[in-house]
């Protein structure tokens, strides 16, 4: 009985030591493919998050190949942020298609959806934002539900800007300038509630009044329109003719400036001629005022179509005397 419980003994003690021996050789094999599973790499379009024992040690951790302790010491988490990514809101937009948020809505609560202006007008709009995830660690571990939360952001923005407003600035000239009030108004929301997201984009892809009102409305835009083009043919033709008026004020100012400067030099040459002749006619009166009379009677007779000359001596003879019979 001895002699048998010994040879049990000596049995369990070598599989005790080949077991010992096994584990010698298995724990170093498990520790280097626990090891090795710490690699991991980053893709392009990605930037990791990492965390150690709970806790973020890199809030960027750029593409390429990384090492990191395996779980349960170390976490990676890859968050694609290259990715643009786009939402519909319809939520103000009359759609009749079946399974449509309007649809959804017109079902649950017998309304009709549309979002009032700033002069109680009711209006249609649809609006597709396109984003990116630029922040991994606010993706993570800031706000959740990211979607609706976007969604709530976006649709409560446009009911502010639209409700301060006019109708007819939303319809014609004032679509651009919400369109960047809106995409502002939708960054610094997501930006205070921590989404890590960056709205790349924000595309009004339809405006209007509601259909059944749509047709008078076209005809304020159309009138406005007209108005438009009036006050542009209006401008253009108020341009020509100040154009015109300035060139000919322009022309009629050269042309002044030019008979006065003729008057001018007409007058300075016929003082220096008078001034000439008042030195000649000092020095010999009366050949100088004959020569002026000459001149003068040269000049005024060359004028007359007809001369005729009389004889100063037979104006001023006597009458002959008369015989009487």
């Amino acid at each position: 009985m001895n002699e048998h419980s010994d040879n049990i003994g000596e049995e369990l003690r070598g599989s005790a030591r080949q077991a010992l021996r096994f584990l010698k050789w298995l724990i170093p094999v498990l520790a280097l493919f626990y090891l090795g599973d710490g690699f991991y790499t980053i893709g392009t379009n990605e930037i990791g998050v990492r965390e150690f024992m709970g806790r973020v040690v890199d809030r960027q951790v750029m593409p390429g190949l990384h090492y990191t302790l395996p779980r349960p010491f170390g976490r990676i988490h890859k968050v694609p942020v290259m990715r643009s990514e786009s939402v519909v809101i319809d939520d103000f937009f009359q759609d009749p298609a079946p399974g449509s948020r309007a649809s959804i809505f017109k079902e649950l609560t017998g309304l009709e959806s549309y979002a009032l202006s700033g002069d109680n007008n009711t209006v249609e709009i649809k609006v597709i934002v396109h984003y990116r995830y630029t922040d991994p660690f606010e993706f993570l571990f800031g706000a959740t539900r990211k979607e609706v939360l976007m969604r709530d952001i976006v649709c409560r923005e446009i009911i502010h800007l639209l409700a301060v407003r006019p109708v007819d600035l939303i319809l014609t000239r004032g679509r651009e300038m919400i369109r960047g009030a809106l995409h502002q108004g939708i960054q610094e929301r997501l930006d205070r509630n921590r989404t890590g997201i960056t709205v790349d984009r924000v595309d009004i892809r339809e405006i209007r009044p509601p259909v059944v009102v749509q047709r008078f409305f076209d005809d304020v835009i159309n009138a406005q329109i007209d108005r438009k083009q009036m006050e542009s043919r209006a401008h253009a033709f108020a341009t020509d003719e100040v154009a015109r008026a300035r060139a000919d004020a322009d022309r009629r100012v050269q042309e002044a400036a030019a008979y006065r400067r003729r008057v001018v030099e007409e007058a300075t040459g016929e003082s220096e001629r008078f001034l000439e002749l008042l030195d000649e006619y000092r020095k010999v009166p009366e050949i100088t005022r004959k020569r002026l009379y000459l001149e003068f009677a040269r000049d005024t007779l060359g004028r007359l179509k007809n001369t005729y000359l009389i004889d100063h001596r037979e104006e001023t003879r006597p009458p002959r005397p008369r015989i009487m019979p």
